[in-house]
C-alpha cells in the first residue's frame, strides 16, 4: 500500500505544476515586456533641396539699345472675393566680371559716297613755283617751299601725303604724312636736315618728282570723280654744293675744254670743205668757157 500511495503523491505532485506552468507562460527573453526601452531624443531631417533660380522665361526680353534685359513677373492678389492679376517689369543690366555694367558698342560701317561718273577727278595746280617758271633747281642743303591749290574736289581729303621721287636712284623721299587738309596747301623741306639725318642714304644731284595723293589712298590708285588724284606733274633739280677753289689754287673744270668740240669740228670740216668745192666748180666754169669763145 505505500508504494501505491508514493507513487500517488508524486503523480499529484507532477500535475500541479504542469498546470502553473501552462498557466505562467512567461520566457526570460521577452524582455520589452518589463523593461521600456530609452527614447532617443535626436531627429533625422530630411535635407531641403536648394532653391533653384528660375530659368529665363518667354515673358524676358532683351532691348537693343540700352543693352539691358527686362525680366517680367506675374503678381496674382485677392481683394473682395476678385483676383485681380498684374505684371512688374524689371531691366537687368548687363555687367562683367568685376560686376561693372558692361556697354555694348555698335559698329558703323564707313559709306563711300560716288558722284558722277562724267566729273573729273579732283587735282592739284601749282602756286609756288608757278607753273609757267623754267625748271626749278634747288641746292642741298636749303629750304625748299612749295604752295598749291586744289580743283574739282567734290569729297575733302581728310589729310595728305607729300613725296619726292628721283627715277634714277629708283628712290621714293617721303616729305610728310598725314598733313591735314587745306584749301592752299604748302610745305616746307629743309633739305639739309635730311641730308645729315639720312647718310646712308644722302639726297643725289638729280632730277626729281613732287608727288602729292590723299592719305587714304595710294599713289597707284586709279582715278574716281570727285576725289583727289595722285599729281606728279612737277619736276625739280637738285645739287650737291662744292667748296669754292680759286684758279691759283689750281681750279679746272672738268666739263669744260678749250678745243673745239667734235660737233664743232665737223661743222668746220663740212664749210671748207664746201668752199673749195665751190671756188673749183666757178674756176673750172670760167676756164671753159674762155676757151671756147
Amino acid at each position: 500500500m505505500k508504494p501505491s500511495q508514493s507513487l500517488g503523491r508524486v503523480a499529484f505532485a507532477l500535475l500541479s505544476m504542469s498546470t502553473v506552468t501552462s498557466a505562467f507562460s512567461w520566457s526570460p527573453l521577452n524582455l520589452d515586456a518589463f523593461v521600456v526601452r530609452r527614447a532617443d531624443t535626436t531627429k533625422t531631417t530630411a535635407s531641403t533641396p536648394p532653391a533653384q533660380t528660375p530659368g529665363p522665361s518667354a515673358d524676358n526680353t532683351f532691348n537693343l539699345n540700352t543693352g539691358a534685359q527686362e525680366t517680367s513677373t506675374t503678381t496674382t492678389a485677392t481683394k473682395g472675393g476678385k483676383t485681380t492679376t498684374g505684371k512688374d517689369t524689371a531691366k537687368v543690366t548687363p555687367t562683367d566680371k568685376n560686376g561693372n555694367t558692361a556697354t555694348l558698342n555698335k559698329t558703323t560701317e564707313a559709306t563711300h559716297t560716288t558722284f558722277n561718273p562724267v566729273d573729273p577727278a579732283g587735282g592739284v595746280v601749282m602756286v609756288t613755283p608757278a607753273t609757267t617758271a623754267n625748271m626749278q633747281l634747288y641746292k642741298i642743303g636749303d629750304f625748299v617751299t612749295w604752295a598749291w591749290n586744289y580743283t574739282g574736289l567734290q569729297a575733302t581729303p581728310t589729310a595728305i601725303d607729300v613725296l619726292a621721287s628721283c627715277s634714277f636712284a629708283t628712290r621714293t623721299f617721303t616729305l610728310t604724312q598725314n598733313m591735314t587738309f587745306q584749301t592752299l596747301g604748302s610745305y616746307t623741306w629743309d633739305t639739309g636736315a635730311y641730308q645729315s639725318s639720312n647718310v646712308a642714304s644722302p639726297l643725289l644731284t638729280e632730277q626729281y618728282t613732287l608727288i602729292i595723293y590723299d592719305a587714304e589712298s595710294s599713289v597707284s590708285a586709279t582715278a574716281e570723280a570727285g576725289y583727289l588724284d595722285t599729281y606728279d606733274g612737277f619736276t625739280f633739280g637738285m645739287y650737291a654744293p662744292q667748296s669754292y677753289t680759286p684758279l691759283s689754287e689750281g681750279w679746272m673744270c672738268a666739263t669744260c675744254s678749250g678745243a673745239l668740240s667734235d660737233t664743232e669740228r665737223r661743222a668746220l670740216g663740212f664749210a671748207l670743205t664746201m668752199s673749195i668745192i665751190t671756188v673749183l666748180s666757178f674756176t673750172w666754169f670760167v676756164t671753159g668757157m674762155h676757151v671756147a669763145l
